[in-house]
């Protein structure tokens, strides 16, 4: 399986949970989902989820538990380092995905 593939499955996976979990509460979109290296060494997923909404109904107990929900995947798909999100409000969006190019 490609980075690509699997970035794009966890990509997948992750609106699958938020759509489940949020419903309309909250607009979602871009996700975007990057290998990264800890400072073990260890490969990992780290996903950047744009919102746009209400931040109090980001539920942190379960937006802290995406991780897990996340991991055993991850690691089927050669990524055994534990997933991370990071949330990031639409408005500061732009100046972000500038960083990451």
């Amino acid at each position: 399986m490609t980075v690509e593939e699997a970035t794009d499955e966890i990509k997948q996976l992750i609106e699958a949970l938020l759509r489940e979990r949020f419903r309309d509460e909250i607009e979602f979109g871009p996700i975007v989902v990057t290998p990264h290296f800890d400072h073990d060494g260890e490969e990992y997923l780290r996903s950047y989820i744009v919102f746009q909404g209400d931040q109090k109904k980001l539920d942190p107990t379960w937006t802290l538990g995406l991780s897990r929900q996340l991991w055993p995947r991850a690691e089927e798909l050669g990524y055994p380092g534990i997933p991370m999100q990071l949330f990031v409000e639409k408005s500061e969006w732009p100046a972000l995905e500038e960083q990451l190019v």
